[in-house]
């Protein structure tokens, strides 16, 4: 009889697709996943383990990893395998202990790839696998435990061409060009066990569909690098297969593991705890159930690797099923507050959070260099504004620039609901993407805290003032602004000095911080400039000097003036009252 059958009758939810925790499964509280390098290596078990605490956290089902790598079911081994230090691990010399330590209620099997020992077909080798799989079969449905069979993984001759062998050779030290036909071969017979009873997922099938259709638009398209080691992307092949059969119909849209795990709001999180667990465990249950392949990772006491997993599996179940992270992607510490990374417009942002955010999400936007000088930032988080940084380096506040500021800054007034006015962190060139961006969205401005900024690109890094310019700074201005020759850009008028206008009009408050005796970026070119010409537009600015400071270090020693300015302008700006 069938895992579905045997376990229950997948009833999917009309509205999500989702199974319930009690149809899932149903029974299985212990997986043991047997299999050779590709499970060994662990990224589809990680996934099925991953969709099973995303989807079900009040289940506790544990999956173990145990794959050998190297191993195989047939006994078979080609001639110098390992470079001649040992034969290929024969399951049978070992699976009698991990059923007897283990004591699943259920095995996942994916064996094949290592069976036919990359030579051509022949019956004898098959005959060979056919009757490893059935004996293996019997070992552990003796038990009282149900199988899973996987047909092997694709194997792909491109990636290592130059080390396949033709038909017709005498004995193969190096695979056989087409020995992905001899895994065809292995995986329909088993997939026509399927009359049998026996429960068989095909995962053949589907990595040789999508390798074929990948490699029509692109030639260089891999499922494994080195023809046999399935990447991210294959395992997650394996993975989903395996979950479609077991009725998990809610990854049927899923194109990558990222997206499963999107599924749920701290799933990138919880999948790395997932893989620290698995990773912990499987070297630890290889080496208590014992195994005779040389070379592998001794791996922790069992009792000790048992102990550290039920502490990351506390932390696991509790991100499961706790309240939902504020924002999206991977979580992680900066200056003691929570910091997330994730993707907005194509680009990855990082938003670092406030303890006890102030009303209205407030948020200063830093232009450039996150970790430079992050006093004000630091002080600016304790008291209750998000700090966010998008990752354009090298784009100097060019157009382009500009366009994956808007993207940004759409989708965290979006749908992450920050305030509608931002407050602009510019330290030396990240003064080019705030005031850029500022002048180009002046309504969208709270207030410009700039440091020691650029506001000409011909005075830094062009160096055609009294500072020393940077040749492969100005070359990148070249190129990102596309002008086509140094003429051109020396008459460039879309400065920040030049573009002040729209911000003194939208009455956005400036504050200068700046070295007098800065030789990098002059303060008189950039900061003294702008002063001058904000003030004659009727906008205002406060300047403070750093008297005989250069460029570095940016920022003040007590940042109180910085921050007190920012809060004041981000509240005042969105209604916030204090």
């Amino acid at each position: 009889m069938g895992i579905i059958a045997k376990f229950a009758a997948i009833t999917l939810s009309c509205a999500s697709h989702a199974l319930a925790a009690s149809e899932f499964l149903s029974g299985v509280q212990r997986v043991v996943v047997l299999g050779d390098s590709i499970t060994y290596s662990g990224a589809y078990v990680e996934f099925l383990d991953a969709y099973v605490v995303t989807r079900f956290p009040e289940r506790r089902m544990e999956i173990f990893n145990l794959g050998l790598p190297s191993e195989n079911v047939s006994g078979l081994s080609e001639p110098g395998h390992a470079g001649g230090k040992f034969p290929r691990p024969d399951l049978r010399e070992r699976l009698g202990r991990v059923l007897a330590k283990t004591k699943p209620d259920l095995v996942i099997a994916c064996y094949g790839m290592n069976d036919g020992i990359y030579y051509p077909f022949s019956e004898e080798r098959f005959r060979k696998f056919q009757d490893g799989i059935r004996r293996m079969r019997e070992r552990v449905t003796a038990t009282g435990a149900s199988i899973l069979h996987i047909t092997p993984p694709t194997f792909d001759p491109e990636p290592i061409k130059a080390r396949t062998l033709p038909a017709g050779l005498p004995e193969y030290r190096q695979p056989y060009v087409g020995y992905n036909e001899v895994l065809d071969r292995y995986a329909a017979w088993l997939l026509e066990q399927r009359k049998n009873g026996w429960d068989v997922v095909d995962v053949h099938g589907p990595m040789n569909r999508d390798l074929a259709e990948h490699r029509k638009q692109d030639p260089n398209f891999l499922l494994a690098k080195d023809g046999v080691h399935a990447n991210e992307t294959g395992h997650w092949i394996m993975a989903k297969q395996i979950l479609l059969h077991l009725g998990a119909k809610d990854v049927g849209g899923a194109d990558s593991a990222a997206a499963m795990l999107a599924a749920h709001p701290r799933g990138k999180e919880i999948l790395a705890l997932v893989q620290q667990r698995q990773r912990l465990l499987k070297d630890a249950w290889l080496a208590n159930t014992g195994h005779k392949r040389p070379g592998m990772k001794q791996g922790l006491p069992l009792a000790e690797a048992q102990a550290k997993s039920v502490e990351i599996e506390k932390q696991i179940r509790e991100m499961a099923a706790g309240v939902a992270a504020p924002f999206p992607g991977q979580k992680s510490q900066w200056h003691g507050y929570d910091r997330y990374d994730f993707t907005a417009g194509g680009k990855q942002v990082t938003v670092s959070v406030p303890k006890q955010p102030l009303p209205g999400k407030l948020w200063a936007w830093k232009g450039e260099f996150l970790d430079a000088f992050p006093a004000a930032e630091i002080a600016l988080l304790g008291r209750g504004v998000h700090i966010v940084y998008l990752r354009v380096p090298d784009l100097l506040g060019c157009p382009r620039a500009v366009a994956h500021w808007d993207a940004c800054y759409k989708e965290l007034t979006g749908k992450l609901g920050f305030a509608k006015k931002v407050a602009l962190i510019g330290l030396s060139r990240g003064g080019l993407y705030c005031y850029n961006w500022a002048a180009a969205n002046p309504d969208k401005v709270a207030c410009i805290y700039a440091d020691a900024a650029v506001c000409d690109f011909k005075s830094w890094p062009g160096g055609k003032g009294k500072g020393k310019g940077s040749p492969r700074d100005w070359k990148l201005v070249m190129d990102c602004y596309g002008f086509k020759t140094e003429a051109e850009a020396l008459a460039y008028r879309g400065n920040p000095v030049d573009n002040l206008a729209p911000l003194a009009k939208a009455k956005v408050p400036l504050i200068h911080v700046y070295g007098d005796a800065d030789d990098v970026v002059p303060w008189d070119e950039n900061t003294g400039v702008v002063a001058e010409r904000y003030r004659k537009l009727g906008g205002s600015i406060t300047l403070i000097a750093k008297p005989g400071v250069g460029h570095h270090p940016h920022g003040l020693a007590d940042p109180a003036p910085v921050v007190e300015f920012i809060l004041k302008h981000c509240r005042l700006a969105n209604g916030v009252t204090p």
